[in-house]
């Protein structure tokens, strides 16, 4: 299992998920607390975009005036969709 991981055709889903986790980490560091505490994901995507996940349609409003402050020239913010 672990040489799977490691090498075979989960190692680059592996990676993908390591960044992913990495991007929320750091963006989360960034927001205000409240804020930072109903990020359910943050990435970038190929286009360059940084895309953030609120738990909540009422987070994610929030989340639009904190991101302002960012560094990043475009933010898109997405909510989970419900039972997601």
């Amino acid at each position: 299992m672990s040489e799977l991981l490691r090498e075979g055709p989960l190692a680059g889903l592996l990676r993908e998920a390591a960044r992913r986790r990495t991007e929320t980490t750091r963006l989360r560091e960034l927001l205000p607390a409240e804020e930072a505490a109903h990020v359910v994901s943050a990435t970038t995507n190929d286009a360059g975009e940084l895309v953030l996940v609120m738990d909540t349609p009422a987070w994610a409003a929030r989340a639009r005036y904190a991101v302002s402050t960012l560094a990043h020239a475009k933010v898109k913010i997405r909510v989970l969709p419900r039972g997601g």
